[in-house]
């Protein structure tokens, strides 16, 4: 597999996992029913109802800036928390509720990474990013300030199907980080399980996922030094809307390019 190839794999799983953090079966280009893309949606008056999703790592920042967006648009804010079964999804993952959601309940869904050079499906697109926050390092050692510090033998944990992943993999399988072992893992909860029981020496976290989860295990320290040499090292966030929805993805441009800073 290509180097390319692989890029683009793990991007694609990796938008389906930005959305929920967890583990589902991904379509490269989800099923919709044709007669599902000319729904007719409610009038929601003077309100904005953004949607939001559950147990995500920035939920209460989503509602915050949701509420401001609103605001600025002179608008009530509304927030609408995703009514999804996650344990019940089939192989067409979210897609669906998301479809219905933008249909019937909101105008977008907060909290959506953006992964550079990734296509979403042709029925939806998304705003400028609104936040961004780094990945982390904790590790055992408070020597190891850098990837390249770490030694070889290290079990390392890392984030699946993110864009970071894909960089650990290049990066291992061209000696930069000779010797380091890859273990994925696809819940925050599932890392901590892992330090807590001694099966990882350091571990790549998303920072707020870090700051939900409030890391607290003895002898490990967090790093907040540039992961070099991955050449993507944060995760942008931004709003998820229908495609023919491009008047309003304008207004809530403007609207982000007006919010004070919110990277973390």
């Amino acid at each position: 597999m290509t180097v390319i190839s692989l890029r683009r794999t793990i991007c694609a799983a990796g938008l389906l996992i930005a959305l929920l953090s967890v583990t589902q079966p991904v379509l490269a280009q989800p099923f919709v029913p044709v007669e599902s893309y000319n729904r007719t949606r409610p009038d929601f008056g003077n309100t904005l109802p953004l949607c939001v999703i559950p147990n995500s790592p920035t939920l209460e920042r989503d509602k915050a800036v949701a509420t401001e967006l609103a605001q600025l648009l002179l608008l009530d804010p509304k927030i609408v928390e995703m009514d999804v079964n996650i344990d019940l999804l089939d192989n067409e993952g979210i897609w669906p509720s998301i479809l219905v959601h933008l249909a019937e309940k909101c105008v977008g869904v907060m909290g959506v990474q953006i992964i550079p050079g990734e296509m979403t499906p042709d029925w939806l697109t998304l705003s400028r990013p609104y936040y961004e926050a780094p990945y982390v390092l904790v590790s055992r050692d408070p020597q190891h300030n850098a990837l390249t510090d770490l030694p070889a033998g290290t079990r390392l944990g890392v984030p699946l199907y993110t864009t970071v992943d894909a960089d650990i993999m290049l990066a291992i399988a061209a000696g930069t980080l000779d010797g380091v072992r890859r273990l994925p893992y696809d819940r925050a909860e599932l890392m901590m399980t892992l330090i807590d029981e001694g099966a990882l020496d350091a571990a790549i976290v998303w920072k707020p996922q870090l700051d939900r989860l409030a890391l607290d295990v003895a002898g490990f320290h967090v790093h907040d030094a540039a992961l070099a040499p991955l050449e993507r090292d944060s995760r942008a966030m931004a709003v998820l809307l229908r495609t023919q929805d491009q008047m309003l993805r304008t207004m809530l441009d403007q609207a982000i390019a007006a919010l004070p800073a919110q990277g973390s």
